[in-house]
């Protein structure tokens, strides 16, 4: 029988002893396959560092699509492009909305958002004379009325301006506030319209029937115009205006214009009034009309002389009872049809 020595325990199977150490070594450090050691691995270093052949590469993040933002110069412009538009993009009046583009001078903030902007709808028609002095990429700048630069107004009184985006062309006094006649605000709507397909081809359903619930509205108001053309086609009516920007509406109602030129203030002066009077005295107008914001005053100086002075909202500021531009214009055209009334009355 082999003998057994004091360092051996237990013996094997063969009845040979295994070394006391080379068991303590055996039972710590076992014996293991390479694929067991890779386990091993992955389940020793899970949830701290990503370990090849553990855990699978995030998915990259798809970036964000940019926002389309539309800056525009006019509080008509502003209107066609939000309802068309709706949600799909930020539409940003640059101009603030107590100021008129015509007399106002942009600051760094608004040249910087329009310079941003991935279009910039402008009036045309001398709406912007301050074009000329900041720098704006004309590739993303688009004239609105460059559909009907045939029926521009000029008034031969007026300063001089160069501009456009269409190419270089100058308008010599033009009349600016185009919008008052209702067919021409359809031709800047569909214009409009046409912009916003091309840089928003996904909301395309939501434009068009923008577009066409605006346009029905603006006809509706087209057709009034012309009823009261055709209701006063046989009178010769003379009307006053404070401005000439009334030339557009004017023009289809077949009326004689003539105007001066007084200052929009909270008063007018003794000596804007002495004008007033003036120009009365040598116009004999059968109608009087007046910006809104001076119709009030401009009643009262000549009420003695009994000429029904209309008001007329020109739509260049914001309106603070929420009406929409059509809604605007529609109140326009029932005052000169009060006004044509009481001359027809008088008569």
């Amino acid at each position: 029988m082999p003998s057994r020595s004091p360092n051996c325990w237990p013996p094997n199977d063969a009845g040979y002893c295994r070394d006391q150490r080379s068991r303590q070594r055996t039972d710590r450090w076992p014996r293991m396959s390479v694929p067991m050691l890779r386990r091993a691995a992955c389940l020793v270093t899970a949830g701290l560092l990503p370990v090849i052949g553990c855990q699978k590469e995030p998915a990259p993040v798809a970036a964000a699509p940019e926002r389309v933002t539309v800056a525009v110069t006019s509080v008509p412009l502003l209107e066609m492009a939000q309802r068309m538009a709706g949600s799909a993009a930020d539409i940003v009046l640059v101009v603030p909305p107590a100021a008129s583009s015509p007399t106002w001078t942009p600051g760094q903030d608004a040249i910087r958002t329009m310079q941003e902007a991935t279009r910039i709808l402008i009036s045309g028609g001398d709406h912007e004379p301050w074009l000329q002095q900041v720098t704006l990429p004309r590739s993303r700048l688009v004239d609105t009325a460059s559909g009907y630069y045939s029926e521009f107004i000029r008034v031969p009184d007026a300063v001089v301006h160069q501009h456009g985006p269409e190419g270089r062309h100058s308008h010599a006094g033009v009349v600016w506030a185009t919008w008052l006649d209702p067919e021409l605000a359809i031709s800047q709507a569909e214009r409009t319209r046409d912009v916003l397909l091309d840089i928003l081809p996904d909301a395309a359903a939501e434009i068009r029937h923008g577009c066409d619930e605006l346009t029905a509205e603006l006809t509706d108001v087209n057709r009034l115009l012309e009823q009261l053309a055709a209701d006063t086609q046989k009178t010769d009516i003379t009307v006053l205006g404070d401005a000439p920007v009334y030339q557009y509406l004017v023009r289809r109602l077949g009326w004689n214009l003539h105007y001066v030129h007084l200052p929009e203030s909270e008063s007018l002066t003794e000596s804007a009034q002495a004008k007033l009077l003036q120009a009365i005295d040598e116009q004999d107008p059968h109608i009087i009309l007046a910006r809104l914001p001076l119709a009030d005053q401009v009643n009262r100086i000549v009420q003695d002389r009994g000429i029904p002075v209309a008001a007329v909202d020109l739509c260049d500021r914001a309106d603070g009872d929420g009406r929409t531009l059509a809604g605007r214009l529609k109140q326009n055209v029932q005052a000169l049809q009060a006004a044509a009334a009481r001359i027809q009355t008088a008569e």
